[in-house]
């Protein structure tokens, strides 16, 4: 097989890996994670974008451009934000849509090529606020930018941008209550920002005996039918990249306490996420990243697996909302289990994702890799009616292992693809065994994409 740097590939196909350089990623194999969590898939990505040499790399040009000043100051006490962040973000030239919420999507190449353009080519400038509220950034390189203050307890950027696209505000050109202003060289401009406090939530995750479920990640999420997704372009708005410890999710402490601050006015469900089985291994240096892993428990409060069971709160301006709790009952869930082998010769497969979906809530599911040998079993299943989809299955063998700029990655190269295979599985009362499934040979066999192709095309 050709090594993908002699291929300039304009698209990325179903089933195909990412490559930067010398490192190539296999395709995600944990299948329900949704679409409000894309900019964390691809804020994965760029990261592994940016570990190549020939991105990570580039000269510094020498700095040059205008001067942005201003205050920020908190709505609620009139007094100047303390040590905020500030973040002038470069207004984007154009938008690409997000697709409707489908938790079995995987990224868009679109969607990638925005956000790692956004990552890679657009002006952004961090800096923070002193004791008074004051700003000043310097060296801005000229151009329109939205003015952005995060600072813990208030309404977050992420939120501000739903907000503005739930009201049909068009990204190109303004985001209502947050200032704009155009950088020219050599020349100071102001902009004055205004943060609102948020609502909070905040309660505790228990087990079904009433102990503390410890580690548990919670989030909130729009008790909307349709949840608001962030463009890619302003994927890095999305929580973490702000860096002050606030925003849309918390970990359940050592009490299996939660509190989640800076949430603007609105519905919204409760739900926990719960890892259940992962491991990634190092040996002499070299990250595997493919290691066993089941996709995450999601529970929504007070107690419910599906969404449409899930009890709404709802938040207003300022409000502080106390005492919730949600509970996690593991008792009376069932495992699913089997084997992926070849048709041709019954071999086991090394590599697939086996995905089971709720028949009756598409939105509802569980996922689990393959191992070795070709077993696989699915944990933590409900009762009901499921479609069992085995997808990436393939023949691989680990590459040669080269240095990135930042770590020695495990990847692989995939020696022969296979077709999907689907059928029903039911979950009653009992674990269910069995579930053997023999796939055809795929006509091709998937290819790495260049990801610094990809970002060209």
């Amino acid at each position: 097989m050709p090594s993908s740097s002699s291929h300039n590939h304009s698209s990325l196909q179903e089933g195909e890996a990412f490559t930067t350089g010398n490192f190539s990623l296999a395709p995600p194999k944990i299948q329900f994670d949704t679409w409000p969590m894309l900019p964390f898939r691809i804020l994965s990505l760029i990261f592994v974008a940016l570990a190549s040499p020939s991105l990570a790399q580039q000269p510094t040009p020498a700095p040059s451009g205008g001067t942005v000043t201003g205050h920020v100051t908190c709505s609620d006490t009139q007094r100047p934000a303390r040590f905020a962040h500030v973040m002038l973000f470069g207004v984007p030239t154009e938008i690409t849509t997000p697709p409707n919420a489908d938790p079995n999507a995987k990224p868009d190449p679109a969607q990638i090529r925005a956000a790692l353009k956004a990552y890679t080519g657009g002006n952004m400038v961090q800096t923070q606020t002193d004791i008074d509220g004051g700003f000043e950034a310097t060296n801005v390189v000229p151009g329109d930018y939205y003015v952005f203050a995060s600072i813990p307890g208030y309404v977050q950027a992420g939120s501000i941008v739903q907000a503005a696209l739930a009201a049909g505000a068009d990204l190109r050109k303004s985001i209502p209550d947050i200032p704009m202003v155009h950088v020219t060289a050599d020349r100071s401009v102001r902009a004055d920002i205004l943060v609102n406090r948020g609502a909070a939530i905040s309660g505790k995750v228990v087990w079904d005996d009433g102990s503390p479920a410890t580690q548990v990640t919670v989030t909130v999420v729009s008790a909307k039918t349709k949840e608001i997704v962030i463009p890619p372009q302003f994927s890095m708005l999305a929580n973490p990249p702000m860096g002050n410890g606030g925003g849309e999710f918390s970990t359940t402490d050592d009490l299996g306490h939660f509190r989640i601050s800076g949430l603007a006015p609105g519905d919204y469900l409760i739900k926990a996420m719960l890892q259940t089985r992962m491991q990634f291994v190092m040996r002499n240096g070299v990250m595997n990243m493919g290691n066993m892993m089941d996709s995450p428990i999601f529970v929504f409060a007070p107690a419910a697996f599906h969404q449409a069971d899930a009890k709404p709160v709802t938040l207003h301006t300022a409000e502080d909302r106390g005492d919730e709790e949600v509970t996690i009952k593991l008792a009376g869930l069932h495992s699913v289990s089997g084997h992926i082998a070849s048709a041709e010769d019954h071999h086991g497969l090394n590599t697939a994702a086996v995905v089971l979906t709720d028949t009756q809530d598409k939105d509802f599911g569980r996922s689990a890799n393959v191992d070795a040998h070709g077993n696989f079993t699915v944990t933590f299943v409900p009762p009901g009616t499921y479609d069992l989809l085995v997808t990436n299955a393939a023949d691989t063998e680990p590459l040669t292992k080269k240095p990135t700029a930042f770590m020695t990655v495990e990847s692989i190269h995939t020696l022969r693809s296979y077709q999907d295979g689907k059928q029903s599985v039911i979950v009653t009362d009992s674990d269910i065994t069995g579930q053997n499934i023999e796939l055809a040979p795929a006509k091709t066999t998937q290819k790495d994409i260049d990801i610094e192709e990809l970002m060209k095309n």
